[in-house]
């Protein structure tokens, strides 16, 4: 990584290699006012802007920070290995959003390039290594225990039961968060997913059939999704889901390994990738249950559940091979 050049007491710019050829009458454009001008008129949506603004501030500050306003073509591959240093060294970013950040600065580049603005490609070697997560999902019984656990404030039980719709369905939060009365066509779930536009229709269970009595087909409004994580935490805490799981994360430079109560790492998350896990460990074939997650390959939806060596030894001695 290019850290050698990247300096926070620097007074003068750095010297960055341009990789085009100097022979090139290069057509560019400050990149912030490209970037600026193109977030203000493109049509992604606002929630997609915030993110692609995230990455310009940190960009800017390691502008600021090594005294250099570039243009298009001057953001070579030195001066994009040296920004991912700054996310990782000074601005401590878990890798993930070093990753985000990075991969929304490349886009905005190619962007440029579109418009008819020289870049240097060489930025494109660039990259940032993402921690492989390992998927928290609750069980079969440890829904059971989710679900009969009697100890809960009204706000608590609410979020518990929407997670227990989660866990059922496979639902992203901004999906089981807007279910109403005319989502519930017989014993299935019919909408249109959020995300991608997709109808998906998906079975009750049991538990679901029975909290939409509760609360008579209106189920209740649902906290923002920040709210919702914190309490559910609160939730798992109160119902006794504390064993130990690995916590592992890539912070800045540093790698964090530790074990933490089970509780801390759910999440609304958490109950989408419950249910897919619950029901290919039930038998479901993954083609039919990827026609609820949505995952275009088998390869990407096996690695989307949370399934443990010992519960794939558990599956693979039920089939009649090993009788």
């Amino acid at each position: 990584m290019g850290a050698q050049s990247f300096n926070l007491s620097v007074n003068r710019q750095p010297s960055y290699t341009n990789h085009l050829s100097v022979n090139k009458d290069v057509r560019g454009i400050l990149f912030h006012e490209f970037a600026t001008n193109y977030l203000s008129k493109c049509r992604k949506t606002e929630k997609a802007k915030k993110c692609y603004r995230h990455a310009l501030r940190h960009f800017s500050i390691f502008c600021n920070m090594n005294n250099i306003t570039p243009m298009t073509y001057e953001i070579s591959m030195e001066m994009m290995d040296d920004f991912v240093y700054y996310l990782q060294a000074t601005a401590k970013l878990m890798s993930s959003t070093a990753f985000n950040c990075l991969v929304r600065l490349k886009t905005l580049l190619r962007m440029a390039s579109c418009s008819g603005y020289d870049i240097d490609y060489s930025y494109s070697g660039v990259n940032v290594k993402v921690d492989e997560h390992d998927v928290i999902t609750l069980d079969r019984d440890e829904i059971t225990q989710l679900y009969v656990f009697d100890g809960l404030t009204p706000s608590e039980e609410i979020v518990r039961d929407l997670f227990i719709v989660a866990c059922m369905t496979a639902l992203r939060f901004s999906d089981f968060s807007r279910l109403r009365e005319e989502n519930f066509i017989g014993n299935m779930i019919q909408i249109k997913t959020q995300k991608t536009g997709t109808l998906v229709i998906i079975p009750q269970s049991k538990y679901v059939r029975s909290l939409l009595r509760k609360y008579n087909y209106q189920l209740p409004k649902c906290p923002c999704i920040q709210h919702f994580n914190k309490v559910i935490k609160t939730v798992c805490r109160k119902a006794g889901i504390n064993q130990p799981v690995p916590y592992e994360r890539t912070i800045g430079l540093e790698r964090i390994s530790k074990m933490v109560p089970k509780w801390e790492r759910i999440g609304s998350h958490s109950g989408r990738r419950s249910a897919a896990t619950n029901m290919f460990l039930a038998g479901i074939p993954a083609l039919r249950i990827m026609k609820i997650t949505g995952h275009k390959t088998e390869e990407a939806f096996m690695h989307y559940i949370g399934l443990s060596k010992e519960e794939n030894a558990a599956t693979l001695a039920g089939n009649i091979f090993f009788h």
